[in-house]
């Protein structure tokens, strides 16, 4: 992509989101790992960065809403598909006492699915390896048709660009954890800093160790990983730092909480902040998300700073 500006894509999915707004009633919003954590990058990193958001989308109301919403955050919207009678996925929010969440989905028939699909598949996937940074997901590779991931998987391998990857793993969009497990790896091949989670570790690869899971994707051929432990903070692969999580916290809703995370440390990394003082940018940011409710924070939020 020629620009002066370092330039990001986050490849993945956005849905309907209907989220609890009491006494029985939800608000509808738009949220999806990818986007969450494509929005709050653009929100962190304004003009110092081009970012933009790769899905595909359908000709139908809520689809030009949530057009809408990305370029009012800023996003680059140009290489979204616009697909003729298909429309997004949607999912319904419901939370416990201690802000965990659960979710429904209704996505079988996403226009996500077919982003990379035909000659209009092929062009985006050319564009995509002109990027410098490219995000994604395990969601963003389990809601592809095997043929459709494997020219992703293909393009990865031959673009430059530093990859960002969140295994996000979702049992019920996989056949099984081979199958993701297997997926994942190649993706950790391309020297790609992976985000993980010690559940989806445990999920995933039977693993429960925090160093077991820093030596299995770097055999793998990630050249960082970084392992949220939730209100225990973070702990990075480089020079081992584990970085506390902001304390005094009430959650109201976990949703969107590891892909504002993710944002704020790439944020950070992006910015020349060295990995500690990224993490605890993320650190920050994720602890205003988790005290609203929804991936997404009210207009008003004032986000933490690029600061060490």
């Amino acid at each position: 992509m020629t620009t002066s500006l370092p330039s990001v894509a986050c490849i993945g999915e956005c849905m309907v989101e209907l989220a609890p707004a009491g006494d029985g009633l939800y608000r509808q919003g738009f949220a999806g790992d990818s986007y969450n954590t494509a929005y709050y990058l653009k929100q962190l990193l304004g003009s110092r960065a081009h970012v933009s958001y790769i899905t595909a989308l359908g000709d139908d109301r809520l689809s030009q809403r949530m057009l809408a919403q990305f370029q009012s955050s800023g996003l680059d919207t140009r290489l979204i598909s616009i697909l003729a009678g298909r429309s997004p996925g949607l999912y319904m929010v419901e939370n416990d006492d201690s802000g965990e969440r659960w979710f429904q989905y209704w996505r079988q028939q996403s226009a996500a699915r077919s982003m990379f699909d035909g000659a209009a598949g092929t062009a985006l996937l050319d564009a995509l390896a002109n990027y410098d940074v490219l995000y994604l997901s395990g969601i963003s590779l389990a809601i592809l048709a095997p043929d459709a991931r494997q020219r992703l998987m293909d393009m990865l391998r031959r673009s430059q660009a530093r990859i960002v990857f969140d295994p996000n793993y979702r049992p019920a969009l996989w056949s099984s954890a081979t199958e993701a497990a297997a997926a994942m790896a190649e993706i950790a091949a391309c020297h790609a800093t992976v985000l993980t989670t010690l559940d989806d570790e445990h999920l995933l690869h039977g693993l429960d160790d925090a160093d077991q899971v820093i030596a299995h994707w770097q055999a793998l051929g990630a050249a960082e990983v970084l392992i949220k432990q939730g209100s225990e903070g973070c702990l990075i692969s480089t020079d081992r730092l584990s970085v506390p999580a902001e304390i005094g916290i009430k959650p109201v809703d976990t949703t969107g909480a590891g892909d504002s995370f993710n944002a704020g440390y790439l944020a950070g990394r992006l910015s020349g902040l060295a990995p500690q003082a990224s993490a605890r940018l993320a650190h920050r940011l994720a602890a205003q998300v988790i005290q609203h409710r929804g991936a997404i924070l009210p207009s008003d939020a004032v986000l933490p700073t690029l600061t060490a």
